[in-house]
């Protein structure tokens, strides 16, 4: 049996940009076709279709829009690590404060060139998304809503 359109739920609070705050569950593929494994939320987030599944009890499945998600919080670790790669990444330390004022501190540990391997390049890469792992949770962060962000390291 073919386990084509599998998903697999992930329990998260999703921020939007307004504030409110949703708890539920996303749905992810359970396969991806360039590694083993299931999808990531921010491969989710950062997928080209502009809105995303999230059920929840109360509320049963609603469609969200990306644009108009601030954070995603799950908790951690959600990132894949490619055990082939992981020497090439290089964790970097940063505070992110949104366009209301909520501020997350935390790190990433991207993979980058040598020659690009600041925080900086890492918030230029061209997706919506990126992550911030804290001890507490993986937050997935919209670009657009980011107000300003202070390098740690």
């Amino acid at each position: 049996m073919s386990d084509w359109g599998a998903i697999e739920r992930i329990p998260a609070v999703v921020t939007m940009a307004e504030g409110v705050a949703l708890e539920g569950e996303l749905h992810v593929q359970a396969r991806v076709p360039y590694r083993e494994g299931a999808e990531t939320p921010l491969e989710l987030l950062n997928r080209a279709e502009e809105f995303f599944a999230l059920s929840s009890p109360e509320r049963g499945v609603v469609f969200l829009s990306k644009d108009q998600v601030a954070v995603v919080a799950c908790a951690p670790p959600f990132d894949a690590a490619d055990p082939d790669r992981v020497s090439a990444a290089r964790r970097i330390g940063f505070a992110v404060t949104l366009a209301g004022g909520t501020e997350y501190s935390g790190w990433a540990t991207p993979e980058l060139p040598p020659t690009r391997a600041r925080t900086l390049d890492y918030l230029n890469t061209a997706e919506r998304f990126f992550s911030i792992q804290s001890d507490d949770a993986t937050r997935y962060v919209n670009r657009a809503l980011v107000r300003l962000v202070r390098p740690l390291d």
